[in-house]
């Protein structure tokens, strides 16, 4: 794999535009909005009075969600224009959602949770399998972790579909670095994350893999989404005693 850090993905984050984070909308782009937000709530269920873990929550657009729901929230975001702009929503809104700006990989948390959520976030960090089990370490026994990825066998961007009509897939096993406008996200097989959870000390619940509804498809020109997963959400529960 090509040796890309975690601090070179952060280094590469802080050149975000802020235009573009502001503009990133309260629901998140439409794929969080159709395909991901809804898998996400499904397996929270009724989040009121419960504590919950954001686990890179970039500019805080889930946070808010779940805080308006009835959730106690932290989010964990290592970018400072991320981390700045969430502070910044947060003193303007006052919904109690307690904002940390630190590396997952290297992050002690301080309390356990009910669930932590790592929403497109763990196929970003290269040195990931620490992040994970912090991720799971924050939770209490029986508590769920939820992720959410690229699905790993079908990564190539929506774009081609509209030249092609499909999704490729090769290479499939090597692990890499895939260059994005702004930093890198890690090509892993999905048995590699399926098994860390599992060594991580979690038992695999329910596995989602979204379809975008067709005339949503249709209209957005996101025909790819219907006929082939883009996206994966995995929950697990943490074993009773692991600590």
């Amino acid at each position: 794999m090509t040796e890309v850090t975690n601090s070179d993905v952060i280094n590469a984050y802080a050149k975000y535009p802020q235009d573009l984070i502001e503009s990133f909308g309260d629901e998140g782009d439409l794929t969080r909005q159709h395909l991901l937000n809804p898998a996400i709530f499904s397996l929270l269920g009724d989040v009121r009075g419960k504590t919950i873990l954001d686990a890179g929550c970039g500019q805080g657009y889930l946070c808010r969600l779940l805080a308006r729901a009835g959730a106690s929230v932290t989010g964990v975001e290592p970018s400072e224009a991320f981390h700045t702009y969430a502070l910044h929503r947060e003193q303007t809104e006052q919904l109690g959602i307690h904002y940390v700006q630190a590396d997952l990989s290297t992050w002690t948390p301080p309390q356990t949770f009910d669930f932590v959520i790592a929403n497109m976030v763990l196929m970003d960090i290269p040195d990931y399998e620490p992040a994970l089990k912090n991720c799971v370490a924050a939770l209490g026994n029986q508590g769920g972790f939820i992720f959410s990825l690229l699905h790993p066998c079908f990564e190539e961007a929506g774009s081609q579909w509209q030249e092609k009509g499909y999704v490729e897939v090769r290479d499939y096993f090597r692990e890499r670095a895939v260059k994005q406008t702004y930093g890198y996200f890690i090509h892993r097989p999905l048995s590699t994350y399926l098994n860390s959870v599992i060594e991580a000390g979690c038992t695999l619940q329910r596995i989602i893999e979204p379809q975008l509804e067709k005339t949503i498809a249709e209209l957005h020109h996101a025909e790819r989404y219907w006929s082939v997963p883009g996206y994966i959400i995995i929950f697990a529960t943490k074993f009773c005693g692991i600590e």
